[in-house]
């Protein structure tokens, strides 16, 4: 997926754009998260190289800009900056609505962010059920199919799956099938197919994203994988990074309630790299039943040059891999920075 096609002009007046959106034109203090952040997004998203200081925060620069593809990528790309800051996120988000109204824009999710950012925790609900899809591999109804009959052990499938991703522990280090099987190990998650793991099962594709992508399951190894996917897939993923922003930023829980709720995870750099990195590969393996089994056996490393995945600026890296990241295993984690636990957590 590649976004804005525009000029060196435009992309300096899009950046102004977003400090506009930030700073609610010039009435609000410029955070410094969101200074990295707009910073972040002209190195990776744009590749220009402009110094905040050389940027306009009038709204009068939204005049420059008539395509209506490229008014939508805008207000879809300024949209998580509305969670980077709890205290000013109501104006931040008054002034997306602002600029889609200026252009005579209508735009169910920029609605769908202004109710959020005023405390509608369902607002970004509906907008996340496809991208969320496309992560789970599955649709929000059949994951809750699949999940009812595991636990009422009418799946069938279990034993099978179970042998699958057992056998990939059989193969050597510096496989797909062998890291994905360290994925598990390391964050202390059952292998999919074992009885009672319904939640593995269910999330058996987003954790190969994680594997594929390099990005750990800390805090913000999940805001970067749904970047990175943003990146890769056709589908709109705005209003997931938004929620996860939420959910990892400012402690405001809009996406998953099975996992911690968390201040202070976000990482701009980090984050719009891994969109880049995304946006960089060849492959879309999010498509619908993507058959990654013929690449099992392959060195991961191989897997991702197949793929265009470059593994600069991976969150995991060999020889000291740790897929649970700094903070260790999602169901023993303690950290000040955690505000709520998911309920996911407390079954520990």
């Amino acid at each position: 997926m590649e976004i804005l096609k525009i000029t060196d002009l435009e992309k300096i007046d899009a950046l102004s754009l977003l400090l506009a959106i930030a700073t609610d034109g010039g009435k609000i203090d410029l955070h410094p998260i969101h200074q990295k952040t707009i910073q972040a997004i002209g190195s990776y998203i744009f590749k220009v190289d402009k110094k905040i200081e050389e940027l306009s925060n009038s709204f009068s620069i939204a005049d420059n800009f008539s395509d209506e593809n490229v008014q939508k990528e805008l207000l879809h790309l300024a949209a998580p900056m509305v969670f980077l800051e709890d205290e000013g996120k109501e104006q931040r988000a008054q002034a997306l609505k602002d600029l889609a109204q200026k252009w005579h824009f209508k735009d169910h999710l920029i609605n769908q962010v202004f109710k959020g950012a005023e405390g509608h925790k369902l607002a970004l609900l509906r907008c996340e059920l496809r991208p969320s899809s496309v992560e789970q591999g599955y649709s929000p109804l059949y994951q809750t199919f699949y999940y009812l009959t595991s636990k009422l052990h009418l799946n069938k499938s279990h034993k099978a799956l179970f042998d699958r991703y057992r056998s990939y522990s059989l193969l050597p280090e510096g496989t797909f099938g062998k890291t994905l099987y360290n994925y598990y190990v390391d964050n202390e998650f059952a292998i999919p197919g074992t009885p009672g793991a319904e939640f593995e099962d269910i999330l058996i594709i987003h954790d190969i994203h994680h594997v594929l992508s390099g990005c750990d399951t800390s805090p913000l190894g999940e805001i970067c994988v749904g970047a990175f996917d943003a990146g890769v897939s056709n589908v709109d993923y705005t209003a997931y990074i938004s929620a996860l922003t939420a959910q990892f930023q400012i402690g405001f829980t809009m996406s998953d309630p099975s996992i911690n709720t968390w201040v202070k995870q976000f990482d701009a750099d980090m984050l719009y790299r891994s969109f880049r990195r995304g946006i960089d590969t060849k492959v879309n393996y999010l498509v619908k039943k993507f058959d990654f089994s013929p690449y099992t056996s392959l060195p991961i490393s191989e897997v991702r040059k197949q793929f265009n995945i470059s593994e600069e600026g991976m969150m995991v890296t060999p020889p000291n891999e740790n897929w649970a990241g700094s903070y260790g295993p999602p169901a023993k984690r303690k950290n000040p920075n955690i505000v709520k636990h998911g309920f996911l957590q407390s079954k520990f």
